[in-house]
């Protein structure tokens, strides 16, 4: 049995296998984010976080459309001044690092438009599956504004320095083969069509229900400290995941699953 709740065009579906698909649903206007979807999307994934029968979480968007990035419509009003501008790029980086500070395996499943802050929200993830639809730009040099630190780490470290200054420079447009090549997707889908990128994520999301959270959250703890240079600001919070992995009973249901040979029962405590 699944659950499905729709919050301010943010869509929630925590499914009964432990994969919680969040959908992006605002297909009239190709799911371009408004701020208050920013801000909701931020509590969506903070939650999911903390929920201990979600394993996994997959980022789609709505009718056959990832996300075509703000809400340019807003701009005029919410970014007029560089309070506003502030304000509003605080709730874009709220969002992204509840992402990509979610301690669940993150899963983006791409269809058609990966537009700006939507290439920005894929980046944020884990795991990036694309399908022959999918095309991908950041058209910030074009509208004259400044991606912001967050996307742009992630960005470099997806695609490397180069290859991210000419998406940044020229705003062009590149597709779904582009990105398998220049590693932003991690995994291509062959079909055309988004029912099939959605249940290949959800399959692939599902291969992480075999393992123990704790382990996947210290990973992403520590995978992220090397990759964006904080190892000594984290060495705390590292700590103490160590030292909890080591007292969980999820250690202990390893151990014991391992000397009785049967598949571990793990539920991330």
């Amino acid at each position: 049995m699944h659950t499905a709740q729709t919050l301010v065009e943010i869509q929630t579906e925590r499914r009964s296998d432990g994969i919680a698909v969040v959908c992006i649903n605002r297909p009239h206007l190709r799911n371009a984010m408004s701020l208050a979807m920013w801000r909701r999307l931020a509590t969506v994934f903070h939650d999911l976080g903390r929920d201990s029968s979600v394993r996994s979480i997959v980022l789609t968007g709505a009718d056959g459309t990832f996300c075509a990035g703000a809400d340019i419509s807003e701009f005029a009003a919410l970014r007029a001044s560089p309070d506003g501008g502030s304000t509003y790029h605080n709730a874009v980086d709220g969002a992204e690092l509840a992402i990509v500070n979610c301690p669940k395996p993150t899963v983006a499943a791409i269809s058609g438009a990966c537009v700006g802050g939507g290439l920005a929200l894929a980046v944020c993830c884990d795991f990036r599956l694309v399908d022959p639809t999918a095309y991908f730009a950041v058209p910030a040099a074009r509208l004259g504004i400044v991606y912001g630190v967050t996307e742009t780490r992630l960005l470099v470290s997806a695609v490397g320095a180069t290859r991210a200054k000419e998406i940044l420079f020229t705003g062009r447009r590149f597709d779904a083969n582009d990105a398998v090549n220049n590693g932003l997707a991690t995994h291509p889908v062959v079909a055309v069509d988004q029912g099939s990128v959605n249940a290949a994520a959800l399959a692939f999301a599902g291969t992480f229900a075999a393992s123990a959270p704790l382990t996947i959250a210290g990973a992403k703890l520590m995978i992220g400290a090397i990759v964006d240079g904080s190892l000594d600001a984290q060495a705390a919070a590292i700590t103490d995941v160590l030292h909890a992995s080591i007292t969980s009973n999820d250690y202990a249901e390893g151990v014991a699953a391992f000397k009785a040979k049967r598949p571990p029962r793990f539920t991330g405590s």
